[in-house]
């Protein structure tokens, strides 16, 4: 069963007397112990996304319109706060991006995890728990007294996980968890997400604009681009024989080789805005034909197993049943 399914989820943000659309027929699903990640260029909605499955949108301005999202077979669409606050932590739990945003500035990181421990295990030995989270996480045992500022941020990162991880989570989103980080940390962040999973057989939905990140930690993978997902499927599969113009650009773009000018490759254009007619990437796509400027195409069955992908090009491929 799915711990989480969104489908053809459909958010705006209200400013004043204008709605700007952030997300169009988004629609993925994790399943129980499975990493999935979700990629895409800054603006392509990722984010958004991640804080729509925790009811995390900004009140009186973002609100979703269309569509749904479950979460252990439950629709949680249109929860209250109240209910929110209820599920959040438990059974999904969320890792911000900026640690040190995201931590208390003024209370102890072992303070931190007793809270998460508090709300979501009642019976609990509270020192002891904290004392096993920190050593799951791999971070002394004196840094329950640290303030966020005393450490560094691979530590903060850590101590971020510990919080998460007190909640006892069943599906972790982590939002882009390494991008502030050096090379060498981050590589010792992800090892450390992998084995978490593995020893606490937990599923993962990392958000991340690094597909080496991605295609290291990842079982599948969803793209997404101007709020659409356009295209998903077995992370090997969608990484070598990639079927949407845009999954192709992105894998060129994320090369360390310079082409015949010495450059590296790059995306001209900007990113597209959701809720426009046809295909957002039309106007950036080198294979745009005249359809694509005014119908969005559905999904169709790309190359590979369980991969599928939302473009005109894959329309005639002899199968056309898109998973």
């Amino acid at each position: 069963m799915s711990l989480l399914a969104v489908d053809r989820l459909r958010l705006v943000y209200d400013s004043g007397r204008a709605s700007t659309v952030a997300i169009e027929e988004a629609t993925l699903s994790v399943a129980e112990g499975e990493a999935v990640g979700l990629v895409g260029e800054s603006g392509s909605g990722k984010s958004s996304l991640a804080r729509a499955l925790l009811g995390l949108l900004p009140a009186g301005t973002g609100r979703i319109t269309d569509g749904s999202i479950s979460i252990a077979g439950r629709d949680v669409t249109r929860l209250s706060r109240r209910d929110w606050e209820k599920l959040r932590g438990r059974p999904m739990a969320m890792v911000f991006q900026d640690p040190l945003s995201s931590l208390n500035p003024v209370m102890r990181i072992g303070t931190q995890i007793g809270e998460s421990v508090r709300r979501h295990d009642h019976d609990a030995d509270v020192a002891k728990r904290i004392g096993e989270l920190l050593d799951l996480v791999r971070l002394p045992a004196a840094c329950a007294g640290s303030y966020p500022h005393e450490l560094s941020g691979g530590m903060r990162q850590r101590a971020l996980l510990a919080i998460a991880l007190g909640c006892r989570p069943a599906l972790l989103v982590a939002d882009e968890p390494t991008t502030a980080l050096d090379v060498t940390t981050q590589a010792e962040i992800l090892t450390l997400l992998r084995e978490l999973r593995g020893r606490l057989g937990m599923a993962m939905l990392l958000i991340s604009h690094d597909l080496g990140v991605v295609a290291d930690a990842c079982d599948r993978v969803v793209i997404m681009y101007a709020g659409r997902t356009v295209e998903w499927g077995n992370t090997a599969d969608t990484f070598t024989r990639p079927g949407h113009p845009y999954a192709s650009a992105l894998l060129a773009a994320g090369q360390v080789l310079r082409n015949a000018q010495g450059l590296f490759v790059t995306i001209e254009g900007e990113v597209g805005r959701a809720g426009g007619v046809g295909c957002p990437f039309a106007p950036r796509c080198p294979q745009v034909m005249p359809r694509c400027h005014i119908e969005m195409p559905p999904a169709f069955s790309a190359e590979g197993r369980a991969h599928a992908a939302r473009c005109w090009l894959l329309e005639d491929q002899p199968s056309r049943a898109a998973p």
